[in-house]
């Protein structure tokens, strides 16, 4: 594999389980900052805005600034600004979504919404649900943060922002438009962020069906990880083969 200017590092399952570091991460970060690589966070986590990840990184002794980090919530609040302008939305999800999206100039109204964005809401009920259908029923766009069935803990996985985008879809037969990982538009964000070319960069990640999908349709060499959702045996299953395996982040040069 060809020595990157840039690595880009998926979060749960790479740089931490829940609240513990992955053994070995800080180390492995700081040398590859030392030896003059880039480091950034690429999260599917919509919970979060990109200040409190960057906050809980370094409260866990990894030096991070909110510009080290693209989550989905932040870049679905730019690809709807992009793309169809400043608009009003419907949130299912956690406060970190809503302020990415206020932040982009979006304003959110439950009663009447351009789009409604899904992402992990942990609060999720019948009634958001029915709030939910009702603006999709009306003519409202669905927009997913991402679909990750599960997500990895360290005491194991909880469902994902998936199970609510899969009720959603299911009671309104509306399909979203996903911006996490594997697809596009988080990509597309995350390359004109830092004005990086895909070919300088390597996708470090832990699940086969988003991180290392999503680097192989953006171009890039791709490193799985073992200490997350996918092993080495869903490889052959999958079809996903990723350029390098290790058995953990600490094993990066």
């Amino acid at each position: 594999m060809n020595r990157p200017a840039v690595y880009i590092l998926d979060l749960d399952g790479v740089v931490y389980h829940g609240r513990t570091v992955i053994p070995g991460a800080s180390e492995s970060i700081e040398r590859l900052r030392s030896s003059g690589c880039r480091v950034v966070f690429l999260t599917n986590n919509a919970t979060r805005t990109r200040e409190a990840i960057a906050r809980r990184l370094v409260d866990m002794g990894i030096p991070c600034d909110a510009g080290d980090v693209i989550s989905s919530a932040y870049a679905a609040s730019v690809y709807i600004k992009e793309k169809y302008g400043s608009s009003t939305i419907y949130p299912v999800g956690e406060q970190g979504l809503v302020e990415e999206l206020e932040r982009a100039g979006h304003i959110i109204n439950e009663q009447d919404a351009d789009y409604v964005v899904a992402g992990l809401d942990r609060e999720f009920t019948y009634e958001k649900l029915t709030r939910a259908l009702d603006l999709l029923m009306s003519g409202a766009g669905f927009i997913a943060t991402n679909t990750d069935a599960m997500l990895p803990t360290e005491h194991g996985f909880l469902p994902g922002a998936g199970s609510m985008v899969a009720a959603i879809q299911a009671a309104s037969g509306v399909v979203p438009d996903v911006v996490g990982k594997p697809n596009k538009p988080i990509m597309d964000v995350l390359l004109r962020e830092y004005g990086m070319r895909s070919e300088e960069c390597v996708m470090v990640g832990d699940r086969l069906e988003t991180d290392i999908l999503a680097g192989i349709r953006g171009g890039m060499q791709t490193v799985l990880v073992l200490t997350g959702a996918s092993g080495i045996e869903d490889i052959e299953s999958s079809g996903i083969r990723p350029d390098a395996v290790l058995d953990s982040i600490a094993d990066l040069e």
